[in-house]
């Protein structure tokens, strides 16, 4: 017998309510941070890099989307991660030893896997959308519950790879158009992930005019710039760094969310949208030992209110 999202929430929240009932709603986040993070062929075993990991996921999340990662690795993160707080991951099933993952805070969230957007996966050999469904603990049963799905789109540079990621944004359209159209689908919809491209390229042209908003339009360069041809690496005027990406000086990882009135705008705090400094959020006394030591991304990060 198939149990509805709504169902087994319901029964999972009395559970945990149950289990948990020393955590009291006043110790409870009024905000969350939701992020996203390419950890650059992460397996574990390096022992330096999952301790950098570890402590930027744990300082700065309270659930993430990971792309990157192996079976192995997600393990070792899990463990390490536990070491000071409960966390738990979903992995894709798809993408190898370069998966995507969901790992999230235990006593903040209620969480199941939906499904996978397989077709979105056009060569069989890509990684497909991780579609999840979350719900922030609450006594009083208000917290914010949303879908949020964890992306990684086809990565390199020429014509071949353009196509396929512009083919790819079609398909992740056409997928976010049935999930919105099923009445039983939960309207607060979070897409993020690794797109590997700016939100205006042609490559993304398919989500253009979905009913979604691209916070990170917000932050990243323009067209004019076109920091796919290398012009350099941006930066804000208070020295913050304007790219998510040292390869190509861009955003190409961004948190998007399905437009009000019911869709997840109204959870966002305004302005809260941010790619992490590698000096000024994460701690590194250099751009150039975090590039090297972590990861080629950095992570970006959006706040909702909690309930």
């Amino acid at each position: 017998m198939r149990i509805s999202p709504a169902i087994y929430l319901s029964l999972a929240i009395a559970i945990f309510s149950i289990g948990c009932s020393s955590v009291a709603s006043d110790r409870l986040p009024t905000e969350i941070r939701i992020g996203t993070f390419n950890l650059e062929n992460f397996d574990g075993l390096d022992t330096s890099k999952l301790e950098s990991v570890s402590q930027i996921i744990d300082r700065n999340f309270d659930v993430i989307g990971l792309q990157e990662i192996s079976a192995i690795g997600a393990e070792k993160l899990k463990e390490k991660l536990n070491q000071s707080q409960k966390w738990e991951f979903i992995l894709g099933s798809t993408g190898n030893r370069q998966r995507v993952a969901l790992f999230y805070r235990q006593n903040l969230f209620v969480t199941q896997k939906i499904t996978e957007w397989s077709p979105v996966n056009i060569t069989g050999t890509l990684r497909s959308p991780l579609v999840n469904h979350l719900k922030v603990v609450d006594s009083e049963n208000k917290g914010f519950d949303f879908t949020l799905v964890v992306v990684h789109q086809k990565g390199g540079g020429g014509k071949v790879a353009d196509r396929t990621r512009q083919n790819q944004s079609q398909k992740l359209r056409q997928e976010i158009d049935k999930y919105q159209k099923n009445s039983q689908s939960d309207p607060d919809l979070i897409l993020l992930g690794d797109f590997n491209s700016p939100t205006w390229s042609d490559q993304n042209q398919g989500l253009r005019d979905a009913p979604i908003t691209f916070l990170t339009k917000a932050i990243e360069t323009n067209q004019q710039e076109n920091c796919l041809k290398k012009r350099g690496q941006p930066k804000f005027a208070d020295g913050r760094l304007r790219f998510s990406n040292r390869g190509t000086g861009c955003v190409i990882d961004h948190i998007a969310i399905a437009q009000a009135p019911q869709g997840a705008e109204e959870e966002y705090i305004a302005q809260s949208i941010q790619i992490l400094d590698p000096q000024k959020d994460l701690g590194f006394d250099s751009d150039r030992r975090y590039f090297s030591e972590v990861s080629d991304h950095l992570p970006v990060r959006a706040i909702f209110r909690a309930k």
